[in-house]
């Protein structure tokens, strides 16, 4: 699989997938006040503010997925809700953890909801480690908005 940049063509799709698998992922257990943060507009915005850190599946204007890292992090991760139980995940991992690797890093690190079971299922059958559950800081539209997560690492390469 190849990772691509993001094109002009691809934030209106982007953010729809993105808004819709947030909802799917998160909405029934995030914070009250998260949820009404988390409008199309709002992930239209991060998803500009990524720059060259947001790396896409897809043909241009028809992504099917994407990656965003910020440093070590692989800071959101996310699949087209119709392309779940294809592989793709699978597939999509596999590239971000090459593309932390080609940036320098020995350890990827990815934070996951408390009670995503889903996400907390994928990243482990994909050799990911939990480390514990943490406060982390997310993005909003409002500011930095703190809460709880199961953070995972990753090492990407062997450090002997």
């Amino acid at each position: 699989m190849t990772l691509r940049r993001a094109t002009e063509d691809d934030f209106a799709p982007l953010t729809v997938l993105w808004a819709e698998g947030w909802d799917a992922g998160h909405l029934k257990h995030a914070p009250k006040a998260l949820t009404k943060l988390r409008t199309a507009a709002s992930f239209h915005m991060r998803l500009r503010n990524f720059g060259d850190d947001l790396m896409v599946t897809g043909e241009r204007g028809a992504p099917t997925g994407f990656v965003a890292f910020q440093g070590d992090h692989i800071d959101q991760f996310y699949v087209r809700l119709d392309q779940r139980g294809t592989g793709l995940a699978a597939q999509l991992m596999q590239a971000a953890e090459a593309e932390l690797m080609n940036r320098g890093y020995q350890v990827g690190v990815l934070d996951c909801a408390t009670k995503n079971e889903r996400a907390r299922a994928f990243y482990e059958k994909a050799g990911w480690v939990e480390r514990g559950i943490e406060e982390i800081t997310v993005d909003t539209s409002a500011g930095p908005f703190t809460l709880r997560a199961h953070v995972y690492e990753k090492p990407l390469r062997n450090t002997d």
